[in-house]
């Protein structure tokens, strides 16, 4: 049976999963819609720590990165993330509109999505008969193996400076490289993850 390799993103929310599977919740502070919860893991200390802090209209998720949520609709920020997404999934892509503070930290460069762009780019020219022969090692070599691509401008210059025989990769600059951060992601899967806690808590007080 072959090896089957997660995704970066699959084998982030994994890990996740694992770094949470024991948190429990600490209300510091719970007054209607002002909230203070801290959830973590007693035995590892701050080790996967995270916070959510909620008053009308407005959540904070505090997970080693910090995003603040706002929507004029919903007086309960809680609701929004319940009612937009499955118990234990996210919805990123919604979910990235309603943040006020943080935005820069949203998307950014990512070079396994530049790897992966790069090289479909070359396996559809080899395909099409518009390549030619050798291509594929070249770019491996000369960007992938030798390129300073750790960094968007850096990858992009290696695009634009590509030479083989008169091939090159034309006009790039609408290739589009971004990915939602770890960050971004590591946050909203920990508002999906407190959520479902807090739920929790609260049927079996009601229990």
């Amino acid at each position: 049976m072959p090896n089957i390799i997660a995704s970066p993103e699959a084998a982030a929310a994994e890990r996740f999963k694992r770094d949470t599977a024991n948190h429990s919740m600490t209300v510091l502070h719970e007054d209607g819609l002002y909230r203070h919860l801290r959830f973590a893991n007693p035995e590892r200390g701050s080790f996967g720590a995270f916070e959510l802090i909620t008053w009308p209209y407005n959540l904070v998720a505090k997970t080693g990165w910090t995003f603040h949520f706002d929507i004029d609709a919903t007086p309960d920020m809680l609701d929004l993330f319940r009612n937009t997404a499955f118990s234990g999934e996210i919805n990123p892509s919604y979910w990235q509109e309603k943040v006020r503070a943080g935005r820069d930290e949203i998307e950014g460069f990512s070079p396994d999505l530049f790897e992966r762009e790069v090289k479909q780019y070359v396996k559809d020219a080899i395909r099409d008969g518009e390549a030619p022969r050798g291509i594929g090692r070249e770019v491996t070599r000369d960007i992938f193996e030798w390129g300073d691509i750790a960094h968007e401008a850096g990858a992009r210059a290696e695009l634009d400076a590509f030479r083989y025989e008169g091939w090159t990769f034309g006009e790039t600059w609408e290739w589009d490289f971004s990915e939602y951060t770890p960050g971004f992601l590591h946050s909203c899967r920990a508002i999906r993850h407190g959520i479902d806690l807090y739920d929790a808590a609260r049927k079996q007080v009601a229990a």
